[in-house]
């Protein structure tokens, strides 16, 4: 049978195929039945013992059950795609018009069905049992796909759950692992400002909206740069400013959208406090009313210590120490996988997909978002083993 890498390796042409499938048929969050059914059809292909479909929307649980009795452990990978036009002009390219797998789940599934047919075919090395968690909807902030996998019932026996995602800011193949805050809490905030219309050039006349609105921005990035430790990590972005209906008109009104980044729950709920107490005092002063919308999403991603040192060694013992990275610092985009790592143990980790070749390197959510296949071989080994290393542990 060869080593776990070795037959990962000579997997890599259905690998491929189930990649490209996957790809060139991306579906958004909450519809992603046709991948949903795919998944389960490979599944039963590959023998798992028991597979179960709609499981929170979508999202598949196939379960397989080693030799040996013991724990539960769970692997997961997501399954939606995003609302891009997909610019590559390569074979597999999205048939779906507007929509792309531009963040690489595409990859992440076919990295778990790799690991499936590993594990199936290795049930003698596994002491216990593996879940493997299909989840969709990882796109959908701030409700997210993990909590109706969690509140499904199947995974109410797993001890601890281990995921990956393709990171094209680490070279490929590298292994980046980090204990405690990986990636970041995400909160998005709505604030509408009403102040008073007038003539432009009577400003005197009217409270202005759009003065306010500037105010609001900048007073919150002091709030950053002055109450948050210089030391912690924090973002706060307005995506939209939108105010005024004409040129020489005070304008009434003032919208501002925009995200809250964190990776404590005590520096995110000052950051909350300190924004409406801001937005207070800019009405206060003016006569303006205003609105704010705080919506927490998904929170910080805190990799648990004993299960990141684990799949740390996993990795090294599969692809050699120079290709594991020890992450010196989180990342500030967010993952809904945060929710599992709050119920249970467990450990989400990078796997680098930059090449020296490619200039640029194409980010995740661009529309030319790529990898080289063979990543998947990499990712379906790394999640196999973890979860045979974890039961042998």
């Amino acid at each position: 049978m060869g080593t776990i890498t070795e037959s990962a390796k000579a997997f890599m042409p259905k690998l491929s195929e189930i990649r490209r499938d996957f790809h060139m048929h991306p579906e958004v969050s909450q519809h992603e039945e046709r991948t949903g059914k795919k998944v389960a059809e490979y599944l039963k292909e590959m023998g798992c013992d028991e597979v179960y479909e709609n499981v929170g929307g979508y999202g598949v649980v196939g379960v397989i059950k080693g030799k040996k009795p013991g724990k539960v452990v769970a692997l997961r990978a997501d399954m939606d795609a995003l609302q891009i036009q997909e610019m590559n002009e390569v074979p597999y390219k999205s048939q779906n018009d507007g929509v792309m797998h531009a963040c690489g789940h595409d990859n992440h599934m076919t990295g778990l069905l790799g690991a499936a047919m590993l594990l199936c075919e290795r049930r003698e090395e596994i002491a216990g049992t593996v879940k493997l968690i299909f989840q969709p909807a990882e796109e959908m902030s701030p409700v997210g796909g993990s909590r109706g996998m969690l509140h499904s019932g199947y995974m109410d026996d797993v001890e601890a759950v281990f995921g990956l995602h393709v990171w094209p800011d680490l070279p490929h193949g590298k292994i980046g692992v980090k204990a405690g805050p990986l990636m970041a809490a995400t909160d998005h905030f709505t604030i509408n400002i009403h102040g008073k219309t007038a003539h432009g050039a009577k400003p005197n006349q009217g409270i202005d909206a759009v003065v306010l609105g500037s105010q609001f921005v900048m007073a919150a990035q002091t709030i950053v740069s002055r109450k948050v430790d210089p030391l912690d990590n924090a973002v706060v972005t307005f995506g939209i400013f939108n105010a005024g209906t004409r040129y020489n008109i005070i304008a009434g009104d003032c919208t501002l959208d925009g995200t809250v980044r964190t990776l404590n729950e005590d520096t995110r709920a000052m950051i909350e406090d300190s924004m409406r107490k801001t937005l207070d005092g800019l009405c206060l002063q003016s006569g303006a009313t205003a609105d704010i919308n705080y919506g927490h999403g998904y929170p910080a991603l805190v990799n648990h210590e004993e299960d990141a040192e684990l799949i740390r060694n996993t990795a090294i013992k599969l692809f050699g120490k120079d290709d594991v990275v020890d992450v010196k610092l989180p990342a500030m985009p967010a993952e809904d996988f945060s929710f599992y790592l709050k119920e249970k143990k467990g450990a989400f980790v990078w796997l680098g997909t930059a090449k020296p070749e490619q200039d640029p390197v194409w980010p995740l959510h661009n529309s030319r978002f790529d990898v080289d296949e063979d990543i998947l071989w990499r990712g379906s080994s790394l999640l196999a083993q973890t979860a045979i290393d974890y039961l042998n542990k």
